[in-house]
């Protein structure tokens, strides 16, 4: 940026732009080197300027650029100036007219070598996770912890941080009550605010809201901007646990009713988001709604972008222990015949940082994608269409872009009324079961593939309000802050445990222990044992037959899954089949009845 202001043969405007706390007046200041840096709230700017007439290249540096009207005054003020001088500014968001240059958000190595410099030790995990790129939040957080505040109590951080961090922010302190019900709720209109809160007396208390510098506008209304939501949510929770709970549970309520009364798309798909954010589940908040301040753009691929598209695919199958080449196969073939199925996630360069693979369901798009449901393919062809997602994945150091895709292809299913997942990730798996899809199944990879089975998972709304109905239900969910393990959680541990069958110390790590009443690895071991042996015992053949194929597979390992299809005289669908019934009985038995 130096270098563009002194070759420029005119006068500049330069605009460093990035959210709040990003380090823009620490830069501003640098920039500067002991001459005065003016805030276009309260300087004087045209003192400033009058004091870059005996300068050979004068340079005005103007702090809080985005002021309400300040761009009309910086214009008059250079016309009467008469001045050659250069100007940088520093704002949150691009003004028009400048040349802009981005302040990007710290990543987690340099926020973590922050509060290492300031001395942390305890807490650097919890500074790293909620500072969201932000040095003034890092700081904050940071001398928080050195003032004792103990970093497994995160409310108690949040709540002393913010002591510091909102002396140096611009805020109307007749708002703070409405700002900390506004943080729990993630965004609200007037009524819902009034509802929550009793707001200030005097002017236009909502559109002074509006206006704040820790404000964003949203079509649910004014949102907190991030990671200053999150700060805010944690201390309101660790003052005012009932009041928090209260406002979440009346904002879903709230939020339903004007979901069903609205016909507008656009309108409903940010209630939907809207609604997944008041689950208040801990993984939907961590995966879809982190606490960074970017939100980066979500597009359709285009033909340019393939080339990431690969890359970005093959970075996925070495992630995830996958087959490169058979990733490479897959890709072909989904570029060849679903090319509209891709879409990419993009830095303010728009370079894709990000892709998902999320066809329609058509006849076209089953055909490819079988090498990845596999034994499901029959069924999943047979449904009414919908979209399904087969891949999703970004670069390290971007889990802005992460979230924004996600949220993006969950809306765009949503909208289809069916969506079908098909991921060999743990953390997806997780993501699907607290979101309440249906479990459909393993889809059992070749054994050339290396990784993990698929699980594919279905959420399907067969009625004009069934959307509302599923929110509801992962609502209730979320709120009581676990969710069951049921059937669908039952079968995937199982096969986990079975995969491990002969190695005891990986076995002690399976949930099933206590769960299933078998206090070690050793006990569970035999129980699944017993368990098999009773299903080949069984007289109803395709159970006795499922008996078999888990004793071979899993306990005499005698063959891959093609191999003791092939022995037992069985065709892949069957085999998968029965695989799949054996399963879900060896969870049936395994499962602990209710309790009174």
């Amino acid at each position: 940026m130096l270098e563009l202001l002194a070759t420029a043969d005119q006068a500049a405007v330069v605009d460093l732009v990035g959210p709040l706390g990003s380090g823009k007046t620490t830069l501003l200041t640098g920039l500067a080197d002991g001459r005065p840096v003016v805030s276009a709230r309260r300087g004087d700017l045209r003192a400033a300027l009058g004091q870059t007439s005996d300068t050979a290249r004068p340079v005005v540096y103007v702090d809080d650029a985005d002021t309400p009207g300040f761009r009309g005054i910086l214009r008059h003020e250079l016309r009467r100036a008469g001045t050659g001088a250069h100007v940088v500014l520093a704002s949150r968001n691009p003004l028009p007219d400048t040349s802009t240059v981005l302040v990007p958000r710290w990543t987690d190595p340099e926020i973590r070598d922050l509060a290492i410099a300031l001395g942390v030790t305890a807490g650097l995990d919890l500074v790293v996770a909620l500072a969201g790129g932000s040095p003034l939040v890092a700081g904050g957080l940071s001398r928080a912890l050195l003032a004792s505040a103990p970093p497994d109590v995160p409310g108690a951080v949040a709540d002393r941080a913010l002591r510091e961090i909102l002396a140096d922010v611009p805020v109307d302190r007749r708002l703070s009550d409405v700002l900390d019900a506004l943080a729990a709720v993630g965004r609200g209109d007037e009524e819902l605010l009034t509802e929550l809160v009793v707001p200030p007396g005097g002017p236009d208390w909502f559109a002074a809201l509006c206006d704040g510098a820790l404000i964003t506008v949203t079509e649910c209304g004014p949102a907190v901007v991030e990671p200053f939501r999150t700060l805010l949510d944690l201390r309101y929770r660790w003052r005012r646990p009932i009041a928090h709970r209260a406002a979440i549970s009346l904002a879903a309520t709230r939020n339903l009713r004007l979901l069903g009364a609205t016909a507008d798309d656009t309108r409903r798909r940010a209630l939907t988001e809207h609604a997944l954010f008041l689950t208040d589940d801990p993984v939907i908040r961590r995966t879809l709604f982190p606490p960074l301040p970017n939100t980066p753009s979500v597009r359709q691929a285009r033909p340019g972008d393939h080339e990431r598209i690969a890359a970005l695919a093959r970075r996925w199958a070495r992630r995830g222990g996958h087959s490169v080449a058979r990733t490479n196969r897959l890709l072909d073939g989904w570029l060849r015949n679903t090319p509209d199925g891709f879409r990419v996630v993009c830095d303010p360069d728009d370079r894709a940082v990000g892709m998902s693979y999320t066809p329609l369901l058509t006849d076209r798009s089953v055909a490819v994608i079988e090498p990845m449901t596999r034994q499901h393919t029959d069924w999943l062809a047979g449904g009414s269409g919908g979209a399904f997602i087969g891949m999703a994945a970004c670069e390290d150091g971007h889990p802005d872009a992460h979230s924004a895709l996600l949220r993006r292809i969950l809306l765009d299913g949503v909208g289809q009324r069916r969506l079908v997942v098909a991921t060999p990730s743990p953390d997806y798996q997780q993501l699907m079961r607290r979101l309440g899809f249906g479990f459909v199944g393993a889809a059992h990879h070749e054994p050339s593939d290396g990784g993990q089975s698929a699980e594919v998972h279905e959420l399907a709304f067969t009625s004009s309000d069934g959307l509302a109905a599923w929110l509801g239900r992962i609502a209730a969910t979320g709120l009581a802050g676990s969710v069951a393990r049921d059937a669908r959680w039952c079968v995937g541990e199982v096969r986990k445990a079975l995969e491990c069958l002969h190695d005891p110390i990986r076995l002690s790590r399976s949930p099933l222990l206590g769960w299933a009443a078998c206090p070690t690895a050793q006990e569970l071991r035999g129980t699944l044992l017993d368990a098999i042996g009773s299903l080949i015992a069984s007289d109803h053949p395709p159970t006795a037959q499922a008996g078999r194929i888990l004793d071979a597979y899993y306990v005499r390992r005698r063959s891959d899954h093609v191999g003791v299809a092939h022995r037992l005289h069985l065709s892949r669908a069957t085999y998968f089949r029965r695989l799949d019934h054996g399963l879900t009985r060896l969870a049936e038995q395994l499962r602990p009845a209710p309790g009174p």
